[in-house]
């Protein structure tokens, strides 16, 4: 009997692995949920403040006219 011929269809379980593409994926990954977590942190701050941040007094004196 002749042995059948199957295409390859993914990796086989006893196939090394890729260590490039292992740690990319790795970094890919810890990369994405670094953004979330500053991103987080980011509107966390923001919504948190208790009073909102309002502009400073003008350090000048105002415009008047120097004839009154």
């Amino acid at each position: 009997m002749g042995a059948v011929e199957r295409p390859h269809q993914g990796r086989h379980r006893g196939a090394r692995r890729d260590p490039v593409g292992t740690a990319l994926t790795v970094l890919w990954g810890l990369g994405h949920v670094v953004t979330l977590a500053l991103l987080g942190s980011t509107a966390d701050h923001q919504l948190s403040t208790d009073h909102p941040v309002v502009a400073p007094p003008a350090r000048s004196l105002p415009d008047h006219d120097p004839d009154v």
